[in-house]
């Protein structure tokens, strides 16, 4: 592929492909847009960057021929690209890097290497304008890399995958071991001609790569950029940085007259200059410098700090040192003043007796001043107070000149040197004058600057600065001869590219890559120092009829660098020389004999069998109908006629292993797919996409247990399972205890019934039971409260505990079974000064007749039937009328009228004192008195009846106990781990709606439902990261099922705490503790459905969820799936999330973030979940993203439900009608963004020429699409259901707007492909994993649309039931039928007759309604449905209006 490339024309503008041409042509890393700049724009490697700064984001540059040619020659080996300077090598740096990271492993990263830290600022800046998908970092010694350790490293790395350093940064990090070689999927050498001996560019090849792949070991790429490949003054310094660089040297060939056009090499002159006399004689050297010589040579050793430091140091190490010193009597302050005075001695050769006084004085002023200062650690130079002082004592006898001013500037003061620079200058002088003189030392260029700034013939010309290179490292040591202060002139270079300033005095930092503006004028004050730096200078002068200026004394050659650059231009331009190419061929095309065998199974793979085995695997791969599912194989020429060959596999297999080569060339096509083949089987077995029998998972293997070859379960079962669990044998257990132990501590509380306070014991602490009510009778209803109080302390035992138990049991139940006075396992004791045993007996009514208020609290029993009890209502000193009274008794007539008569209240008799008393209207007397009795046929007991009636209570009050202890002991035990707060939450989880508690589990089930597989898909797409959706979805389905759930109830031992059993007194009867204690081992069971052991599973989910979120939700999901690890979602989030790799969002998939309202942080997240499987490049398809978008959508639309008031019915309608595929479609071509488009319309004119005019209108361009396919079939299809769309548009947005009933049939006639629907899922899969927020996705949910038409149901109550499903409970226990029938209709055009289904709805055997239409099966149904509910409810209100 790559070759037919290299073979194509060199003149693309006039090249003209056809369709099936640009199906041939791989796509690059970034892709090319239209080049909208100016002729010279965007040229040079780093252009001005403000150019750069676009309303939409950063440019992407349409690279020119000759940059594309070396950016596909990089592709196929390491190169290094030598072109000149202006040419744009950086941005073939920046293709280069956009296509490895398209293609780069999770943990490697790419590495750019420059060798300034200006270069290293100005290339980042760019690199981070041109790829801002990515996060780029740039280390430089100001971050003091070489002090991190190695956790450091992994911080400052995080998530970064391009980092801009200078070499030594990466060469100390890969010496430490802190950045693996390993790691580097591409470094870019800048600069690259340095990277010979002992240039940190040098050694870090030859320490790391170089050893590396001797060991064949993984490489990374490498780059480099040049305009200078040798270094010295000979070509073979080339042959030398291929070698260390592995690379080749290239240059454009097929487009170098482009090349040629683009760079433009300035015009070269030389200007010859007379020199000092010979040795720079000593007699006109000026009295400052005298001085300053004689200084230096008079230093005494003697006098020294550091000599005199090391007289007191008496250690070995010590004296070495001292007698260094004295052998070579060099110090840090002599080496100071040496190169201080060579340094004065340069200027004055260079500059003129007045630079060289200007200098010293400068120098020497600073030197005394900073001398004095004792706090200054990082003063001018890097040495002790005492040295300081020491070199101020030695500078104060150096006569300095203090007349420096412009004025003292004559130019018998300056060299012949200076005057004849001073001249060009002035000749090139213009409005838009920019240069650049060159020169070799930092103090030369400052003074030079100063020298220009103040000259008689410059000081009004020029805006002059100055810029040397610096090293941000805060420990490098400075000389005192340092004149420059960086912080001063840190703004030049921005200054400069400004125009502020027009002249720059530099040293060699500006030769290399440093962006600086295109100069008419380079001046080489300065000799180059070879070839590299003549070509560097030069390439700085890149303005239209620029001047490079060498100024030269008469024994310089300038035609040893032309002729040196020529013969290197001819090295590095030969394409057929390689380095350390070597061509391998097989001694025969005979099979290599290569094999592949699992131990543990004796599995075999070979390269007759691979191709085979391939296509099975591939053939297991969900199915779509728009993918071709098959292996494809591409065979390329290699060198000898030889061939390879690749196989890339469809889309849905994860990239690591989509695509895999021939190990080796063969003659022939067929034996290089074989071993592409058995590289790919081979690399899927590694990946834990095939098992040990080298089959492909699921179908053949047990990967998940026995849950794999065992089918999901559809329907519940009956199974048997443990009784429910008695925890008043537990209680009475601890009774004997507190008989047994020492001041045991029991648990006591207070239980409040209306005015009634009645203190109870139990021996251990009081489980949580909240306030209930007690339904009393059909108009009473008594709030319960219980209060918590300390622990009591009970010396002695029970015997100590005053009892009323027995008492208030026989006053209750007394007259209906014999209560025994045995302990039972709760304790209750009355808060009174009575003793309850003794109140017993009873007394005649009528002695109360007097004094009627102590009946107020009295029970009442008839003397004819004592086993009856009333409560008093009032008194009637008259019989009342029989009429008024509901049940009068037998003798009522015989009575006289004037007998005073009681009016009273039935107890009731029933047990059941904590469900409703149901009502019925027409049992409801409207007569005034319910029971009267004559006063005197009345006896009061002498227990007062608030007694008698808690009595009658402690049933349903032991129940509550009982269900409360069965709560703790669940939480206490199986649920230990999950630590749910609220029992309550506990008790309703465990609570079947058959024991009609207060609450039972469907809601929480319900949430814990969404849960549990929002959880499930999180966990399983993280810990299979290789694997498709295919094989997710078994795994979840299997998960999740009610037979592994109920498995998991069973196994645990949760069947013994589920309530099935609803409480109602009927049988009930004291449990005493020693018959508690005497009970045997029980190994009673009962039968309960799978389905319900599987909800209560769902129903603690979603009870650890509410009580402490999905931390509680993930360890309730480990206490009953232990066989997955479930770790924290954000944990398993951050693992897809740095698997994900940083590319540049496509520019077609750019508008939709827009629209989303959310910018991705990893990019290729939106691309993957807008890829369908049929596209044939990406990361991935979206099949694995809408897997984990399906759970998330549901749980938004679950938990947006839960604070509601809504049963869990009606969570279950909402849920399906907002989740439901046709739904999700129709948001899917609903929601949309507006692009402004021009249509061009041609007028009719009476000219030959034809006059065009431009329309504007807005368009909406909807989600569906940005997916990305290459089905062609797909593409007619979307055009089809756009089409439907159109038409059913307006009927679906009013019905969702406004309508009252939910669009069922209207969107089902949309006839959507599922991938509408998956797009919306995977795109909120993406976006999970990008943000790890479920707020996040929720606001995405809210602005499709979703969330709003959710509001709106619950709003104006919008009728949700799917036709189908209201029409069965129309039709109640009546049949229901759908009968399909096919009929020919003509043709509206003519043509062959069409067919078309019929549907024919019967309810109970009759006929409803009978519809036909050309739609599908399933939406004709619901078609019919909604039309047949219709029409029954329209006949059922008819017979309503006839009654």
């Amino acid at each position: 592929m790559m070759d037919d490339l290299d073979d194509s024309s060199s003149d693309v503008s006039d090249t003209i492909l056809r369709q099936e041409d640009l199906d041939d042509i791989p796509a690059l890393a970034a892709p090319l847009v239209q080049d909208l700049t100016e002729e010279d724009k965007f040229l040079s490697d780093t252009s001005s960057l403000s150019s750069l700064v676009l309303k939409d984001g950063a440019p992407e540059i349409k690279p020119r021929p000759y940059q594309l040619e070396m950016f596909e020659e990089s592709l196929k080996r390491n190169i290094i690209v030598a072109m000149d300077t202006g040419s744009g090598k950086t941005h073939i740096a920046v293709m280069r890097i956009l296509y490895e990271l398209e293609n780069i492993r999770s943990d490697q990263l790419v590495w750019f290497l420059a060798p300034t830290v200006s270069l290293c600022a100005q290339q980042f800046g760019y690199i981070q304008s041109q790829i801002s998908a990515v996060k780029i970092k740039f280390l430089s010694g100001a971050d003091e890399a070489d002090r991190w350790a190695e956790n450091h490293w992994q911080v400052v790395l995080l998530n970064v995958k391009v980092v801009v350093s200078t070499y030594q940064i990466l060469l100390d990090a890969l010496s430490h071991g802190f950045v693996q070689m390993a790691s580097l999927a591409l470094i870019v050498f800048d600069e690259a001609h340095n990277c010979v001996d002992k240039h940190p560019g040098a050694v870090l090849m030859r320490n790391f790569y170089h050893k590396r792949k001797a060991l064949g070991l993984d490489i990374p790429h490498i780059l480099g950029l040049t305009a200078s490949p040798v270094m010295r003054s000979s070509t073979s310094s080339l042959v030398r940085i291929e070698e260390t660089l592995d690379a080749l040297c290239r240059t454009p060939s097929k487009h170098r007259s482009e090349l040629r056009l683009q760079v433009k090499l300035p015009v070269m002159s030389q200007v010859y200059y007379s020199n000092l006399p010979v040795n720079g004689s000593i007699a006109v050297y000026t009295r400052a410098m005298t001085s300053l010589s004689n200084s230096y040579h008079n230093l005494r050793l003697s006098e020294d700090p550091y000599y005199l430091s090391l007289l007191n140091d008496d250690s070995d190490r010590g004296r070495r040192k001292l007698d260094k010193v004295r052998l070579n009597q060099k110090t840090t302050s002599s080496d100071q003043m040496k190169s201080f005075n060579a340094t004065a001695q340069k200027i004055f050769e260079e500059l003129g007796s007045w630079a060289a006084d200007y200098y010293i004085a400068e120098v020497v002023s600073k030197v005394l001043s900073l001398a004095g200062q004792s706090d200054n650690p990082l003063g001018i130079w890097d040495i002790s107070m005492a040295e300081k002082q020491y070199l101020a004592k030695a500078l104060q006898s150096v006569e300095v000149n203090r007349d420096t001013s412009h004025d003292s500037v004559l130019n018998v003061q300056t060299t012949d040197k200076v005057e004849r620079m001073l001249d060009v200058l002035l000749e090139s002088t213009s409005a838009l004058f920019s240069g650049i003189v060159f020169v070799q030392e930092r103090a030369v260029a400052a003074v030079l600057t100063k020298l220009i700034s103040i000259h008689p013939k410059t000081r009004h010309k020029f805006k002059v600065g100055v810029i040397v290179g610096t090293s941000m490292h805060k420990f490098r040591t400075r000389n005192i001869g340092e004149l420059i202060d960086m912080n001063e002139h840190k703004d030049t270079l921005s200054k400069f590219k400004k125009g502020k300033i027009n002249l720059v005095i530099a040293t060699s930092v500006l030769e290399e890559g440093i962006d600086v503006p295109i100069c008419n004028l380079v001046v080489c004050f300065q000799r180059p120092a070879n070839l590299k730096s003549f070509v560097q200078r030069r390439g700085r002068a890149r303005h239209r009829d620029s001047r490079l200026v060498l100024l030269l004394s008469e024994s310089d050659k300038l035609d040893q660098w032309q002729q040196l650059e020529a013969d290197m231009k001819r090295i590095y331009e030969d394409e057929m020389r390689t380095l350390q190419e070597l061509i391998v061929k097989e001694d025969s095309e005979d099979n290599d004999g290569r094999t592949f065998h699992v131990e543990s199974t004796n599995a075999l793979l070979d390269l007759d069998n691979a191709v085979s085995h391939l296509y099975h695997f591939c053939a297991t791969l969900p199915a779509n109908e728009y993918v071709d599912l098959r292996p494809e194989f591409i065979c390329s020429h290699v060198a000898g006629d030889l061939v390879t060959a690749t196989v890339l596999l469809p889309i849905s297999v994860n990239k690591a292993v989509r695509t895999a080569e021939s190990k080796t060339a063969w003659l022939s096509e067929k034996n290089a797919i074989k071993d592409a083949a058995f590289e790919a089987y081979v690399a899927l077995y590694h990946a834990g996409l095939v098992n040990d029998n080298l089959l492909p998972l699921l179908r053949h293997d047990a990967i998940v247990d026995e849950l794999m070859v065992s089918p999901v379960e559809h329907r519940a079962s009956i199974v048997s399972v443990n009784e429910q669990l008695d925890p008043w044998a537990e209680i009475a257990k601890a009774w004997i205890l507190v008989e047994q132990e020492v001041d045991r501590k029991l648990g006591q509380a207070t239980l409040t019934i209306g005015d009634l306070d009645v203190d109870l014991y139990l021996p251990i602490d009081i489980p949580q039971v909240p306030g209930f009510l007690i339904y009393w009778d059909i108009d009473t209803e008594l709030p319960v409260s219980i209060t918590t109080k300390p622990s009591l302390s009970i010396p002695g035992g029970t015997t100590n505990i005053p009892g009323d138990t027995f008492p208030l049991l026989r006053a209750g139940f007394g007259s209906r079974f014999p209560v025994k006075d045995k302990l039972l396992p709760m304790f209750f004791v009355a808060r009174n000064d009575m003793n309850l045993r003794n109140l017993v007996g009873f007394h005649d009514a009528v002695n109360e007749y007097g004094s009627l208020s102590p009946m107020n609290d009295a029970l009442i029993r008839d003397k004819f039937d004592p086993n009856i009890a009333y409560t008093y209502e009032q008194i009637l000193h008259l019989k009342p009328d029989s009429r008024k009274v509901q049940y009068p008794y037998k003798e009522y007539q015989e009575v006289p009228v004037d007998v005073p008569h009681l009016a009273l209240r039935k107890v009731p008799k029933r047990n059941d004192f904590l469900h409703k008393v149901a009502f019925d209207p027409s049992a409801r007397s409207t007569k005034e008195f319910s029971y009267v009795l004559p006063i005197n046929r009345c006896t009061i007991d002498d227990l007062p009846y608030k007694y008698v009636q808690f009595g009658r209570l402690i049933p349903s009050i032991m129940h509550r106990f009982e269900v409360a202890l069965i709560s703790e002991e669940l939480s206490r035990t199986i649920l230990q781990s999950v630590k749910i707060s609220d029992i309550s939450l506990v008790l309703t989880a465990i609570s079947a709606s058959s024991a009609q508690e207060e609450s039972n589990y469907q809601r929480l089930e319900f949430l814990g439902d969404s849960i549990l597989k929002t959880c499930a898909s999180i966990q399983l797409i993280a810990e299979y990261p290789l694997w498709h959706e295919g094989y997710l979805s078994a795994k979840k389905d299997r998960l999740v099922s009610n037979s592994r759930l109920s498995r998991a109830a069973r196994e645990i031992g949760l069947d013994k705490f589920i309530i099935t059993k609803a409480f109602t007194g009927h049988k009930w009867r004291p449990k005493y503790i020693e018959d508690l204690l005497a009970l045997p081992v029980s190994n009673k069971m009962r039968d309960m459905s799978t389905k319900v052991l599987a909800d209560v599973v769902e129903a603690l989910v979603g009870a650890a969820t509410v009580d402490g979120d999905i931390p509680k939700a993930l360890a309730c999901l480990q206490t009953f799936l232990p066989e997955l690890e479930w770790k924290p979602l954000e944990q398993r989030r951050s693992f897809l999330y740095q698997r994900t790799p940083d590319i540049q969002l496509p520019t077609t998939l750019q508008p939709l973030e827009t629209f989303m309202g959310y910018t991705f942080n990893r990019k290729s997240l939106l691309v993957e979940a807008m890829t369908h499987a049929s596209c044939n490049s990406g990361s991935g398809s979206l099949e694995r993203f809408e897997f984990l978008g399906d759970s998330i959508l549901d749980n938004i639309i679950v938990t947006a439900m839960w604070p509601h008031a809504l049963s869990h019915y009606q969570m279950h309608l909402l849920r399906t009608a907002l989740v439901n595929a046709d739904f999700l479609a129709f948001i899917c071509m609903e929601w949309s963004i507006e692009h402004e488009i021009i249509d061009l319309q041609v007028l009719p004119t009476n000219m030959k020429s034809a006059k065009i005019a431009e329309k504007y209108k807005m368009v909406s361009w909807p989600l569906w699409r940005f997916m990305r396919h290459t089905s062609p079939k797909l593409g007619f299809e979307q055009a089809a259901t756009s089409a439907r769309y159109s038409e059913l548009r307006t009927e679906i947005k009013e019905a969702i707007e406004n309508g009252t009933h939910y669009p069922w049939a209207l969107l089902s006639q949309l006839r959507a492909h599922k991938y509408y629907s998956d797009i919306v899922e995977s795109l909120l899969g993406a976006v999970w994993i990008d943000s790890g927020s479920f707020d996040t996705c929720r606001e995405i949910v809210h602005r499709m649309g979703i969330l709003p038409y959710f509001e709106r149901i619950l709003k104006d109550g919008v009728h949700v039931l799917h036709p189908k499903e209201e029409l069965g409970m129309l039709a109640d226990t009546l049949e229901v039928r759908y009968v399909m029938e096919v009929e020919k209709v003509p043709s509206e055009e003519g043509g062959e007759e069409e067919r078309r289904y019929v549907c024919t709805v019967f309810v109970g055997g009759e006929k409803v309604v009978r519809l036909s239409g050309n739609v599908e099966k399933g939406v004709l149904q619901t078609m019919a449905a909604e039309k047949a509910v219709e029409i029954l409810k329209m006949k059922k209100e008819g017979e309503k209006m006839d009654v």
